[in-house]
């Protein structure tokens, strides 16, 4: 919280020293101590502290470490072996005559809830920060089963509540329905964003059969971008989201930018039906791409208006900046968006040193 307050950041930086000395005295003894879930969140929270503070190369070096940690707790299975059992009426009775038994249920269930938050924002990290240098990300999607967390009200009051896997939401119509807690909506963008980049990230179509499975899974993404406008649509404007919410948007607009230009840039093969294939798929994705600059253009002006902003916006910004350096004439899109995208990355708010690394960057890249 220091980090993000002028008053406070000489206390922030001494905190880190101590934190980060802590952390590697920990690591440095003979023999190795249990790792415990307090050394996740710590190394998940130093790494944020130096990817927004400090130097983003190092903070990357640490959100390593906590991910790798994360694994060997194996967080990302918490609910493997958990299956699902409905109290019954006897069950419910008989522990409300036992006080200590609802107060042991409650503990282990904020103590598993912890874990499962933990992993969440591991995850989260790892797919924003993996969009910056086109890496692969670290915690592989197919093997969670850990459930979605729970809402803060619920998490807060120690009340149990049964989540959803990941890919039982995203799959379902339940989440479009509902007006998801801000942790949520994270995790479904860094979710979305996750899948393009691994999407990006496929080798080249050699075959008919592989561009098939290209246009495939480019229309999944597509289809799930669309869902997801359109239940923000039902629940508030764009220009009247909080900081979590305007950040999640901007990312799914931006996923669109990036799989148009994965259109514009991959090659497909040169079968005569692979390219009739790509050409309709290209049709569609510029209309939706000239959609996206048009909304990532208003919820950039949102940002700038906004008192306070989701941590990891200027890597969004950047993100943007990089498309519309690239594809100028898109809706205007370099006129759109980079003013607006310098002037929020300016914004008091904002001065972190993320936030003048990036600047830097557009400044010294701008004609």
């Amino acid at each position: 919280a220091s980090s993000l307050s002028s008053h406070f950041q000489s206390a922030g930086r001494q905190l880190y020293i101590e934190t980060k000395q802590a952390l590697n005295a920990l690591d440095s003894e003979e023999p190795q101590q249990q790792i415990s879930i307090e050394q996740a969140q710590a190394w998940l929270l130093l790494a944020m502290y130096e990817i927004t503070c400090d130097d983003y190369q190092r903070g990357m070096m640490s959100a390593g470490k906590a991910f790798r940690l994360i694994q060997m707790m194996r967080l990302y299975e918490i609910d493997a072996q958990r299956p699902l059992v409905p109290l019954t009426t006897q069950k419910m009775e008989r522990d409300q005559d036992s006080p200590n038994l609802q107060e042991r249920h409650k503990d282990d269930w904020v103590d598993t809830e912890t874990k499962r938050r933990t992993f969440w924002l591991a995850y989260t990290i790892d797919r924003f920060t993996s969009m910056v240098d086109g890496l692969h990300s670290f915690i592989n999607e197919p093997v969670i089963r850990t459930r979605l967390p729970s809402s803060e009200a619920r998490f807060a009051s120690g009340r149990s509540e049964e989540m959803k896997f990941l890919d039982e939401m995203l799959s379902g119509l339940e989440w479009s329905e509902s007006d998801l807690s801000p942790f949520m909506e994270t995790i479904i963008g860094a979710t979305i964003c996750g899948r393009a980049l691994q999407h990006k990230q496929s080798p080249p179509a050699q075959t008919l059969d592989a561009t098939y499975e290209f246009c495939r899974g480019h229309r999944s993404l597509n289809t799930l971008l669309a869902q997801r406008f359109q239940v923000l649509l039902m629940h508030t404007p764009l220009e009247c989201l909080d900081p979590v919410r305007s950040f999640t948007a901007l990312a799914e607009r931006l996923t669109v930018l990036i799989l148009y230009d994965l259109l514009q840039s991959k090659p497909l093969g040169s079968d005569p039906q692979a390219t009739q294939l790509t050409k309709a798929l290209l049709k569609e994705s510029h209309q939706q791409s000239l959609d996206a600059v048009h909304d990532s253009a208003l919820l950039i002006a949102t940002l700038g208006q906004q008192f306070q902003a989701y941590p990891l916006t200027p890597i969004l910004l950047l993100l943007g900046a990089r498309f519309s350096q690239a594809h100028p004439e898109l809706n205007d899109a370099y006129n759109k968006l980079v003013p607006p995208i310098v002037t929020t990355l300016q914004a008091p708010y904002n001065q972190s040193r993320l936030s003048r690394s990036f600047l830097q960057l557009l400044t010294a890249d701008q004609p």
